[in-house]
Order: C-alpha cells, then sequence, then structure tokens
C-alpha cells in the first residue's frame, strides 16, 4: 500500500510540477521571509496543492504559508530526497523525520483554526542532516481531510 501511495504521490508531483505554480514563496533561511498562501485549484490525492518544486542547496527548503482549516485539517510535506546527504524535515518544528538519500515519505501535521479566524501560520523546513552538505530534494505540500 506504502509503494502504490508513494507512485501515485510521484505522478501527481509530476502533473504538479508542469502544471502548477507555487503558492508560497520559497525562501533561504538568510533573510528569513514570508510568504502568504494564495488558493490553488489543483487537486491531489492527498488534497489542495499549495507549494511544490525542487532544490539543490545548502539552504534547504524555509518556506510559510498561512493555511485555513476550512480547506482540510491536516496538511502533508511529501519529500523525495534525491542528494547524497540526509535531510530532516518538520512542520511547525515538530514531527521531524529523517530522510537518507534515495528515500521519499510524506510527514503530516493537523491544523487547527487561528484565533483570529484568518488561519494557521505553518512553516515547513527542509534541512541537512547531522553531517551537513547540500540538500538536494524534490517536495509537495498538500492541505486536505487525509494524511499519510
Amino acid at each position: 500500500m506504502k509503494k502504490s501511495i508513494a507512485n501515485a504521490l510521484l505522478a501527481a508531483t509530476a502533473v504538479c510540477l508542469i502544471l502548477a505554480t507555487s503558492a508560497c514563496s520559497t525562501e533561504n533561511k538568510e533573510n528569513g521571509d514570508t510568504a502568504d498562501a494564495v488558493e490553488s485549484a489543483e487537486a491531489t490525492p492527498l488534497g489542495t496543492l499549495i507549494d511544490s518544486g525542487d532544490l539543490n542547496n545548502i539552504t534547504g527548503l524555509n518556506t510559510t504559508c498561512k493555511l485555513s482549516v476550512d480547506e482540510g485539517k491536516y496538511v502533508n510535506l511529501y519529500v523525495e530526497n534525491k542528494g547524497a546527504n540526509d535531510v530532516v524535515a518538520t512542520i511547525n518544528g515538530s514531527g521531524s523525520r529523517t530522510f537518507k538519500p534515495g528515500e521519499k515519505g510524506c510527514i503530516y501535521a493537523e491544523l487547527t483554526q487561528g484565533s483570529d479566524d484568518g488561519g494557521t501560520e505553518c512553516v515547513f523546513k527542509v534541512v541537512t542532516g547531522k553531517d551537513g552538505g547540500e540538500v538536494n530534494i524534490s517536495y509537495e505540500i498538500t492541505q486536505g481531510e487525509t494524511h499519510i
């Protein structure tokens, strides 16, 4: 089952990379800027596509999106490690998972409604593991009613 889900995610990633534009900006850790999410009409097996892309740098992924629980109670971060170094993925600093070279998979977080009804700010990070080096990944952020 995990293999079929991974294959479905890979296929969705390929289609989304061709058809979708990013809804959130990917920022380097040095400047710490963030961007709010905008609505996306793209749907994947795990819900609405929020952001996706390929990165090959030393800073990794550090992007922030403001998400409403009305769009789905789970946010998923799919990572495919294409590099030679371990990478560590987190959502809002939790759910830490290390991906070895060649490994792919998903982490998720359950959203809670923000106190001002303006949504919940989520920070998605993928950084190098304890040995350092470059981050070389494909990633996809989705939101929906299901998670892996």
